[in-house]
């Protein structure tokens, strides 16, 4: 009788919850039709205040709605959440001309940490696709591995360059799983932010920058981000800096 019960109520609940992740789901959809409509009507701001609410209720954007912001932010001058969102879209699209926009507004703006120099390129395709050359290196050491033993298994003798090209793809395929990840960088977002020697109110002053500035961080301590600027170290609050994904 008491598994009956447990069976009935376990069958209620899971019930509960797919209707209200169905009620969820036509809420976030009734939002996206909302934004989309304001959106048409030239009606920005308002558009934008219901994408910022899926965007941070939700965690869900689609390449669309983040186009849409972007220009948003863009039209309002407010140049580091268009290049946070227009880095976003990139990340989920992967389109080269994004990243030229995003330099053009750079240039155009004096912002420091953007490039489109091929060895740049080269460095994100390479860390966005590093899981796959690992595979591949993987499966070339798989390869040189059987072929040693098939050798030795034949011919009774060791393959001194096939035993290195073993060692070799093992320690690749190492670098590229632990070692290979670019430095995570964040974008500034506040137009006053203070840039200090040290992570407290009252270190020495290095600079107060604008807003959009993309920047590697090193680390964090309380609420201040340590992040290389200009060749240095130099200390920010959180609040005035976005991690890029």
């Amino acid at each position: 009788m008491q598994a009956r019960n447990f069976k009935i109520l376990t069958f209620v609940l899971l019930t509960l919850f797919c209707l209200q992740e169905n009620a969820n789901s036509q809420g976030v959809t009734n939002d996206l039709k909302i934004a989309d409509s304001l959106f048409q009507k030239k009606l920005y701001t308002q558009s934008l205040t219901l994408y910022e609410k899926i965007a941070r209720e939700e965690k869900v954007a689609s390449p669309a709605m983040l186009l849409k912001m972007a220009f948003v932010y863009e039209s309002l001058e407010d140049l580091g959440n268009a290049l946070y969102t227009l880095n976003n879209y990139y990340k989920l699209t992967s389109d080269k001309k994004v990243l030229v926009k995003m330099n053009e507004m750079a240039q155009q703006n004096n912002l420091e940490g953007y490039s489109t120099s091929d060895f740049n390129l080269f460095l994100k395709f390479f860390d966005e696709n590093r899981n796959y050359f690992a595979l591949v290196c993987l499966a070339l050491s798989v390869l040189i591995l059987s072929m040693i033993l098939k050798r030795k298994k034949k011919l009774e003798e060791k393959s001194a360059g096939l035993t290195i090209g073993l060692v070799f793809s093992l320690l690749l395929t190492t670098y590229l799983i632990n070692f290979s990840q670019l430095a995570t960088k964040g974008i500034i977002t506040s137009a006053n932010a203070y840039l200090m020697s040290g992570p407290s109110a009252g270190a020495d002053l290095i600079e107060i920058t604008g807003e959009g500035h993309k920047v590697e961080i090193v680390g964090q301590k309380d609420i201040w981000v340590e992040i290389k600027w200009k060749n240095s170290r130099a200390y920010i609050r959180e609040n005035n800096l976005k991690e890029l994904p």
